[in-house]
This record gives C-alpha cells, structure tokens and sequence, in this order.
C-alpha cells in the first residue's frame, strides 16, 4: 500500500525547482496520480491488480454494471463452472444466449439468472483525495513518482523534459515487471494445463 499524502511531497520536491508553489495544488497531483497508475498497468501485466467480482443476475435484466476489466480471465458460476465469454458481435449473433455471456467495457450482458464470479485485471482504486492509500504495493513509489512527473512536464508543455522522463519510466517498469514475473524461481513451470500429460 502507497501512502498518497507521501506520494505528494516527493513528487512536489522533484518538481520544486521548475515551478511555483501555486502549480503544486492537490487537484492537479491527484490528476497525475490517478493518471500514473492507469499508465502502468496498462503497460505491462502485473500481479498487484489482479480482482474477483460478485454479480447475481435476475430475469429483468440482460446488462449490468460491473468494473471494466483491463482483461478477463474467465467468470464461474456458482456450480464453479466456467461460462463461455463472447465478443459483442459474436454474443448478438448467437440465437440461443442461454448460458453465453459477453462483457463488453464496463457492462455484462447476459439473460443468464445466477451469481456469477468474474475474475480479471483491472485498475487500482482511483484516488478522489490525497488522504487515500493507493492499492498498489510499496515498491511501485519510485516509479509512481516519475510517471507522475512526466504527466506534469507534458501539461507545462516542457516536452525536452517529457520525453527524458518517459524514457527512463518505460525502462524502470520494463524492469519491474521483468523482476516480478516468477516470485517461485526453483518450482517446476507446467507449460500446458492438463494434469495427464506434461510436455
């Protein structure tokens, strides 16, 4: 967990020397805070943002609302049996929609009645104040703090700046997602999903 009250100060103290304090405002931090966090999620895959969802379903509706997903994995109904997902064209084009689900942005459809566990990638909390903590693990911070920082430079139009700090946070995530791609080095990987045939 990110303390954002701390994410604040050091990325006004990166910045000081560019700017006047009247630019430091709290809306403007969030904004690229906010703006930061979506950045790098959707750069690489990690495990941080990773999210199950609750839905019942009733025979009055046939969409819902439900966090947009980043990525699907799959959704499960309350047997534990995993529903077949369907693009939009795909699920309108279906005749019988029984059992068929599609999920299209940040809306389910479906005339499927059960409760329904949706598992997928999605986006941190978004963060209305700086008094919030940030859901993502603590060694995210330095990384936060420039991706942050190229947002500010990109709305002062200091682009010479921009461009330098973008270089080096692509490079700092590449590097982080690199290192937290296998936290159990010495486990044997399994290539396939069956457990009959290992190849």
């Amino acid at each position: 967990m990110i303390n954002t009250t701390e994410l604040e100060s050091v990325i006004k103290k990166n910045l000081g020397s560019f700017y006047s304090t009247d630019a430091h405002n709290w809306t403007a931090i969030l904004r690229y805070i906010n703006s930061a966090v979506r950045y790098l999620v959707e750069r690489k895959n990690f495990k941080f943002n990773k999210y199950t969802y609750q839905l019942t379903t009733n025979s009055n509706n046939t969409e819902y609302n439900i966090p947009y997903q980043i990525e699907t994995f799959f959704v499960l109904n309350d047997a534990w049996e995993e529903l077949e997902l369907f693009e939009f064209e795909d699920y309108f084009r279906e005749i019988d929609k029984d059992n068929k689900i599609c999920i299209f942005e940040d809306k389910l459809i479906t005339t499927f009645q059960w409760t329904l566990n949706i598992y997928y990638r999605g986006y941190p909390n978004f963060l209305t104040s700086i008094s919030q903590t940030l859901n993502i693990p603590e060694h995210f911070f330095d990384v936060l703090v420039l991706i942050a920082s190229y947002y500010w430079f990109m709305d002062v139009h200091a682009y010479d700046k921009a461009n330098f700090t973008k270089w080096a946070m692509d490079w700092f995530i590449k590097d982080l997602a690199t290192r937290s791609s296998d936290k159990l080095p010495f486990n044997i990987k399994r290539t396939n999903r069956s457990e009959s045939q290992v190849w």
